[in-house]
């Protein structure tokens, strides 16, 4: 039997309401929240204009934290729908953080999936969690290299470069993209590479991923693997959101699950590497639909 909405589900608490975690997240609003929480669940915003002109528009992302607690097991397998739902209130009506990248219009129009933007993280209140910055690069695949990989970089709230994502090169790369999950552990020191996010065309550790997200299948999985890539330690799934304006304009619904023990710091890495796969991946896939 199924709890009403807004009641714990089996297996899962309730998420606590956004003010309570605005309450839990440092005086500086930076990336100390993340430490408390699961995973974020991320919903790219339907933009009528973009829909109906199908020119492209700066993207609006609504995020709300995952509490301690509230994803099922993924040895469960795949994510109730009743979950799903109730997240989808959430970040529909009180999502903790709203963003909007601020981009040039020549750059999104014709040259979409590798455009310079930068895109700040704010709450209710206009205050600042952390920022994204990515620069214009035009990533060329040769056969044994990426030349001008993407790259993305993650600043905390007083504006120093916290982590960055960068994209891998792998000889299947047209069916598989990998991006790293760095941190800066020093100024001005080389970032250290800790995870690897692996976006798979056709499968990942959990299932097939053939035509998702959509109708046919729901989830499109991505593991999270550690630094030596031979153990899978977290987990992201673009998921359909359904037949409605959402499904059908292809908006991503992400929702991040992190490694138990990671660090805000190595969180916020993960963050990075999921929006950078958001907008050279799934941006690109949208573009050729």
């Amino acid at each position: 039997m199924q709890a009403p909405y807004g009641q714990p589900q089996p297996g899962y608490a309730a998420p606590p309401p956004p003010q309570m975690m605005m309450a839990q997240a440092p005086p500086d609003a930076g990336l100390g929240f993340l430490g408390s929480i699961d995973g974020l669940y991320i919903q790219q915003r339907v933009e009528l204009l973009e829909a109906l002109t199908a020119c492209e528009t700066k993207n609006r992302y609504h995020i709300t934290p995952i509490p301690a607690g509230a994803i099922p097991d993924p040895a469960r397998g795949t994510l109730p729908e009743s979950w799903l739902q109730h997240f989808r209130a959430q970040n529909e009506f009180a999502p903790l953080l709203k963003a909007k990248e601020e981009s040039e219009c020549c750059q999104r129009q014709l040259c979409t999936p590798i455009r310079k933007f930068d895109m700040a993280f704010k709450d209710g209140a206009g205050q600042t969690f952390f920022s994204i910055h990515r620069p214009f690069k035009c990533s060329i695949p040769c056969p044994c290299c990426l030349v001008s990989p993407q790259e993305l970089t993650l600043y905390d709230a007083a504006g120093v470069p916290a982590a960055r994502a960068e994209e891998e090169f792998k000889c299947c790369w047209p069916c598989t993209r990998q991006f790293t999950a760095e941190t800066f552990d020093a100024p001005g020191a080389p970032a250290n590479v800790l995870f690897h996010v692996r976006a798979g065309e056709i499968y990942s550790s959990r299932g097939n991923n053939c035509f998702a997200p959509s109708c046919c299948n729901r989830d499109y999985d991505m593991d999270v693997m550690d630094a030596s890539e031979s153990v899978v330690v977290g987990h992201v799934a673009n998921v359909f959101p359904g037949c409605n304006c959402g499904g059908i304009t292809e908006r991503s619904n992400l929702v991040l699950r992190f490694p138990p023990n990671a660090t805000p710091k190595q969180r916020a890495a993960l963050v990075a590497s999921t929006f950078l796969v958001e907008f050279a991946h799934f941006e690109m896939r949208r573009q050729k639909n």
